[in-house]
């Protein structure tokens, strides 16, 4: 799992900075949005690449680190540079800390 500590100054900045104009926080801080559609659907905005892939496991490099999705019979059905949508059986996501130093 990855620590979340106390985000560091930029990080903090940018957080006001959103919050004054009014937009959203993923955008101004490039942070990964992830929308989970029961257990069948995932959508994970600003993505940095695909890690791996098979029908059990898709790992997705984001701004946070690396992001595990688990199930069965997991299909990518769409990919474009910042968007992936994820269907399946999901059973986990998480934030893998090991995976990201690799």
């Amino acid at each position: 799992m990855v620590k979340l500590g106390k985000p560091p100054k930029k990080a903090r900045f940018g957080a006001k900075v959103a919050e004054l104009f009014e937009l959203p926080s993923e955008v101004v801080l490039d942070l990964p949005r992830l929308v989970l559609t029961g257990t069948e659907q995932l959508l994970v905005e600003n993505h940095r690449g695909l890690q791996a892939y098979s029908r059990s496991e898709i790992c997705l490099q984001t701004s946070l680190g690396v992001l595990r999705v688990s199930g069965e019979e997991l299909d990518i059905k769409l990919i474009t540079q910042d968007q992936v949508n994820i269907d399946g059986r999901i059973g986990k996501v998480e934030w893998d800390a090991r995976r990201e130093k690799e």
